[in-house]
């Protein structure tokens, strides 16, 4: 990981000042990195010797960065992980434009890698990070969300990363289709159960441990599994949210009634159920060949995928 970082460091470094500024401010922000760290783990879980993991873990933490530059400015969030965010200090437009470069430099780094299918596994990764961005968007709001509906988001807008670091870590270490395919879905039920847990800690943890408001989703017009599963047991509460859509904001009082009635309809329960399903999936995809200790401590990354507290 301190390869990682210094990485991170030279690949930020460019005359136009602000791009390392806003590149840096963003890495140094409190991220946890899971993301190169698990590019790193499935390399070493097949024993890899080499050094093409840590440039290749930049490039997803670059495309995944540059998504975040982009999201703050869609959504006009002023806070990211309890700190302002980077289009909070430096704007719109730097942001974007910074979040353009981190996307172009990933892609110059792919192509000095030199390998033809981790260019393309990552070109259209980018591109269904778009198509995720959009889907999101075209769903803002979309009171009739089904749980199949709200998953193609994240597979498509979160979980996809995840997939292919652990895909990228087994194809620089040359293993065959049938554990490339293990690994990718490996990542991808990780970063589902990850971002499950997002979902809960909007309705259950303090603003403080998670660096945003509570019940920040709907008020962005995300409809998220603890949501879903409510408004489908109380009328009440689909009501309410579509108040708050035709407002398009909370009244007073609405954001701890939608709290305490996905509490009192099982919607936390049901999206923890799902998050600890999707990790035990996660686990069923290791292969067994691979150190052991390295197998647990991706076992463990899972766990921790769908337990999280922040």
């Amino acid at each position: 990981m301190h390869k990682v970082d210094a990485c991170i460091r030279r690949e930020l470094d460019s005359d136009v000042l602000m791009i390392p500024a806003i590149g840096n401010y963003i890495v140094d922000s409190g991220g946890k990195r899971l993301r190169p760290l698990l590019c790193i783990l499935s390399s070493r879980l097949f024993s890899y010797a080499g050094e093409r993991h840590i440039p290749l873990s930049v490039v997803v933490e670059f495309l995944h960065t540059a998504s975040l530059l982009h999201d703050d400015v869609v959504d006009s969030s002023e806070v990211r992980r309890g700190t302002p965010s980077a289009n909070g200090v430096w704007g719109n437009q730097a942001s974007v434009l910074v979040g353009d470069f981190l996307f172009s430099r990933a892609f110059e780094m792919l192509v000095a890698d030199g390998e033809m299918s981790v260019l393309a596994l990552l070109s259209k990764v980018s591109n269904t990070l778009a198509e995720g961005e959009v889907l999101q968007l075209v769903r803002t709001f979309h009171l009739g969300m089904t749980e199949a509906e709200y998953l193609e988001v994240v597979e498509s807008k979160t979980a996809i990363l995840f997939s292919a670091a652990a895909e990228i870590g087994a194809r620089v270490s040359a293993q065959d289709d049938e554990i490339i395919r293990r690994m990718a879905e490996y990542g991808m039920c990780l970063g589902v159960a990850f971002q499950l847990m997002d979902d809960v800690l909007d309705y259950v943890a303090d603003a403080q441990d998670v660096g945003k408001p509570v019940g920040h989703d709907l008020e962005e017009g995300k409809i998220t599994l603890p949501l879903i599963h409510a408004m489908q047991r109380d009328d009440g509460l689909y009501a309410m949210v579509e108040a708050i859509a035709e407002r398009d904001g909370y009244a007073d009082g609405e954001r701890e009634a939608v709290r305490d009635a996905v509490h009192s309809a099982g919607g936390v329960e049901r999206c923890l159920e799902a998050a600890q399903e999707y990790a035990e999936r996660a686990k069923a995809c290791l292969p067994d060949s691979g150190g052991p200790a390295i197998r647990q401590l991706m076992a463990d990354l899972a766990d921790f995928s769908a337990r999280r507290t922040h």
